[in-house]
């Protein structure tokens, strides 16, 4: 019976000794492991090989950071995993497009949760992951790509971006309290509220110029709801 492949993860880490440590930790989840030391030679080793994710080990306030991030997200379209020192500066990291963003110095579980969480499959009872191409209307949602496109308008959404908002459609007009909302949408992940938060606003600002027939509507004390016109009828 032959063998399945297993996933591949690429390690960028100036450091070699955490480079190491890295690596072991990302192998240590069942990946395969690649591990370079410049931000350059990953951007290459990414357009010419095959990985799943990518593990970026950021510098101490490195300037470049949100420049960096934002090249990984329109260059590649796997999930990226910042160990960042400067982890007060993790808004901006998301902003740009990180997938997740641990502190550094990690806790080594916490890394192998984050990369399990990262290559995770679609949960069985969300309806958007499990095709590759849905048509709803006019909206049509790839989530191989994780992009949507409503007319003439597109938009591509990063895995945890992808995650939250398919969890939502496959519930619409439902509130999730935020803390239940981090727990099913990312399950087994590190995410806290206030990386929920950052999520649902750059969602708000990426769906917006689509002018789709939904919006994340949200409350205090209540938590967060999915907006769902009937297409047609323009009523929820």
């Amino acid at each position: 019976m032959p063998r399945l492949a297993r996933a591949s993860a690429l390690v960028i880490e100036s450091d070699a000794d955490y480079r190491l440590v890295i690596a072991a930790c990302v192998g240590s989840a069942g990946v395969q492991v690649e591990a370079v030391e410049a931000v350059s030679e990953g951007l290459r080793r990414l357009q010419a090989g095959d990985f799943e994710l990518v593990i970026w080990g950021v510098p101490l306030q490195d300037p470049r950071r949100a420049h960096i991030v934002a090249q990984f997200h329109e260059e590649t379209k796997v999930p990226l995993i910042l160990l960042d020192e400067s982890y007060e500066e993790a808004r901006e990291s998301f902003e740009a497009g990180a997938d997740q963003v641990l502190p550094k110095p990690f806790v080594p579980g916490a890394l192998v949760g984050a990369v399990k969480a990262a290559l995770r499959g679609p949960g069985p009872d969300s309806l958007i992951p499990l095709a590759s191409r849905i048509e709803v209307g006019e909206v049509v949602f790839d989530s191989g790509a994780r992009t949507i496109t409503h007319g003439q308008g597109s938009l591509s959404l990063a895995q945890r971006e992808w995650e939250l908002l398919s969890f939502l459609l496959a519930r619409p007009n439902q509130w999730f309290p935020a803390e239940e909302l981090v727990k099913q949408a990312w399950a087994g992940s590190h995410n806290s509220v206030e990386q929920l938060r950052t999520y649902v606003a750059r969602l708000r600002r990426k769906l917006e110029p689509l002018e789709l027939p939904f919006e994340i509507a949200s409350k205090q004390g209540r938590g967060y709801y999915l907006v769902y016109e009937d297409i047609g009828t323009g009523k929820p």
